[in-house]
């Protein structure tokens, strides 16, 4: 399967962090630091609010290796862990503060988010509601909850929940999920007036999301123009194929197409390209182009979350800073052994995490359709009450009550004058009935007079519930 780079920017593709022992030896540029920090959750806090989540998981993690049991640590960790882009470490420490608060909307929340990277946006609107009927404003929520319905094909609901986080705050990645959104129910124009804002700003992002909005709108030979002038030549033409195609999608495969490039009959999501501009672009910024690569894809260039590139050299010191875990913490780092084993227990306890979310889904399910089927019972009941009839006569064949009512009214004309026909089933067939009476005593007497004029009838009272139509 052919694999590009995320062209959207918006998450971090970079898997530096797969399991907390990974992530946990990261050093810190200033260790000097470390003697007047009074709160390391604080400080992980900190990093996380000044853009920086590698340093608050590395924070987060050296709570953890203390505290297992942290609430706040394992869900900033989870945090943290989503923002550099490893939803499976985030799902790990989500699922591990749900056990031990299984009513906070914030780890609910957290993990519905890391769902939507797994692409199970059903599971994740789920956690979603959860979330906010456990306090969370649905503002906190509305940025991932729009992409998960996008994924479901439900636009309408998306484009609300971007139009919410806009309410609040000018969020760039909202408004680029908006446009998307827009291009994926067909709404060419409105998706390039969302964007207008940002293309003017250069924003790399949302020029590479003009791309999209005019694939999926039909302009193939537009969407490759706009993506000439933002990639480098070997990128573009690398993304014509996946282009010519995202105008067949449904609107569903369309949002996994461009938001995890996954297309329908993939068995996983491909990865699309996130560059940086070409030099060649008039209206963006000058920058050099990386040149084509054959290597592997370890050895691929690597952007950060801007788009700037990362030379290897800087990458290589990076992993090489990672490997070396901060002698302050040499004594709490896990063996490999131990960190192997915390590994497969976690994998155990997410197992069974996950069939019991199962079982309660079932459960909730199971719960709503009654309710639902007992409200819906309920309605029909006050729609119609139990009432008081009498039977003149009865049919196999419903459409021919009319004649037998005709011929009922010719033979007793004064008993039947000013009454109006009515008819509810009975086992394999329909009563002929006249009513309602004011009561069952009012319906026995009027039987009592009509059997007297010779009409042969009974009363018949008709349960709540039951539903009686009057024939034309």
């Amino acid at each position: 399967m052919i694999k590009l780079y995320h062209i959207l920017g918006g998450w971090s593709l970079l898997t530096a962090i797969v399991a907390p022992v990974q992530v946990g030896a990261q050093s810190l540029d200033d260790t000097s630091e470390e003697a007047v920090v009074v709160d390391p959750v604080a400080a992980a806090r900190d990093a996380m609010a000044r853009g920086d989540p590698a340093e608050a998981l590395a924070r987060y993690l050296r709570v953890l290796a203390r505290d297992p049991g942290d609430l706040e640590a394992l869900t900033g960790a989870g945090s943290a862990a989503l923002a550099v882009g490893d939803a499976d470490a985030a799902i790990n420490f989500f699922v591990r503060a749900e056990k031990i608060s299984p009513r906070d909307g914030r780890v609910k929340a957290g993990l519905g988010s890391a769902l939507i990277q797994k692409e199970q946006p059903r599971a994740a609107l789920r956690l979603f509601d959860n979330a906010i009927d456990l306090g969370i404003p649905p503002v906190d929520v509305a940025l991932d909850r729009g992409l998960a319905y996008d994924l479901r094909g439900d636009n309408r609901k998306a484009q609300a929940d971007y139009a919410l986080v806009m309410r609040t705050k000018q969020d760039p990645e909202a408004i680029r999920r908006l446009a998307l959104s827009f291009a994926m129910s067909g709404d060419k124009a409105n998706a390039l007036t969302i964007l207008d804002p940002l293309l003017r700003k250069k924003d790399i992002a949302a020029w590479r999301a003009r791309a999209f909005v005019l694939a999926m709108t039909g302009d193939t030979v537009g969407a490759e123009a706009a993506a000439n002038a933002v990639l480098p030549r070997f990128q573009a033409d690398a993304l014509k194929p996946f282009l010519a195609r995202l105008a067949s999608l449904k609107p569903a495969e369309k949002a996994a197409a461009v938001h995890f490039g996954h297309f329908p009959e993939d068995k996983v999501p491909m990865q699309l390209a996130e560059a940086r501009p070409a030099p060649s672009s008039k209206e963006l910024p000058a920058a050099a182009s990386p040149a084509p690569s054959t290597s592997s894809p370890a050895q691929r260039p690597q952007f950060d979350r801007s788009g700037r590139l990362v030379s290897r050299s800087e990458t290589s010191q990076r992993t090489a800073a990672a490997a070396t875990p901060p002698a302050s913490d040499s004594a709490s780092t896990p063996s490999p052994a131990v960190a192997a084993e915390q590994k497969a227990a976690d994998q155990r306890s997410l197992a069974e995490d996950r069939r019991a979310a199962q079982k309660r889904a079932a459960a909730e399910k199971a719960e709503a359709e009654k309710k639902a089927k007992a409200r819906e019972e309920a309605k029909t009941k006050k729609s119609n009450p139990e009432r008081y009839w009498v039977q003149i006569a009865s049919g196999a064949y419903k459409p021919d009550l009319d004649k037998e009512w005709d011929k009922q009214k010719k033979a007793h004309g004064k008993l039947l004058a000013g009454r109006s026909p009515w008819t509810a089933p009975y086992k394999a067939t329909n009563r002929l009935l006249i009513g309602p009476f004011a009561s069952k005593g009012a319906a026995q007497d009027y039987v009592n007079t009509a059997r007297a004029g010779g009409l042969s009838c009974f009363p018949v009272t008709t349960p709540a519930g039951q539903k009686v139509d009057r024939i034309d």
